[in-house]
């Protein structure tokens, strides 16, 4: 037990040295980073809401996910970044009421999410941009779905029946607001989508697209 315990200790002391060497060559930047998306569903959404009917339409709605990031330049061009959010996902369905009337269902999908980025960027002026690309690993941490009146529909689907996780794909590209402000105050935009289902049923991935704020700090 002693030797294991040793060991850990020196994994550790070597894992810290090597952080320090790599900390000591290249530059680590953290920030803070806040995105406003259009979120759905895409694939079998309309089995899942149980929709045969061409005039009921499944579109977007408004989602949001905040968080904080680290980013390590490990050549001129190239950088790494490493993410924690949480993520508001889901979708909107439109349906007809009993009344004759329009009427809404949304899934509300909230996440804890790790993305790893790879970033290239180019100056082709005064102005830096950054182009991304990765992956992200998102955990389910509550699921709910608000209906307009639930009295005029009946078949209403439940929200527990998601997987746990999420596994997507991310593209996007940023760019100073202030030119001066190359690595400071960025504005972007950013598309995400699910590459697994996330539905325990349907075939089922979510699509989040939209606008994305971030600061880094010294």
């Amino acid at each position: 037990m002693k030797v294991k315990g040793r060991l850990l200790i020196l994994t550790l002391l070597c894992f810290c040295s090597i952080n320090y060497l790599v900390a000591q060559q290249n530059r680590f930047i953290g920030g803070v980073l806040l995105n406003i998306n259009g979120i759905e569903f895409n694939g079998d959404e309309a089995q899942y809401w149980n929709s045969t009917n061409k005039t009921i339409r499944i579109v977007g709605t408004i989602g949001f996910s905040a968080g904080a990031f680290v980013k390590l330049d490990f050549a001129k061009k190239l950088y790494s970044s490493l993410e924690l959010r949480y993520s508001r996902k889901g979708s909107i369905y439109e349906f007809i009421s009993s009344y004759g009337m329009r009427a809404y269902e949304t899934v509300y999908l909230n996440y804890v999410e790790v993305p790893l980025l790879l970033g290239y960027k180019i100056r082709p002026s005064k102005r830096t941009f950054y182009f991304e690309g990765g992956l992200s690993f998102a955990k389910l941490i509550s699921s709910k779905i608000e209906v307009g009146d639930p009295a005029n529909r009946t078949g209403t689907p439940n929200a527990k029946d998601f997987k746990n996780t999420d596994l997507a794909w991310i593209i996007g590209l940023k760019f100073p607001l202030i030119k001066k402000w190359n690595e400071k105050l960025l504005f972007g935009l950013r598309v995400s989508h699910s590459i697994l289902p996330i539905h325990k049923s349907y075939k089922i991935y979510n699509c989040d697209y939209g606008i994305e704020f971030s600061y880094a700090f010294d």
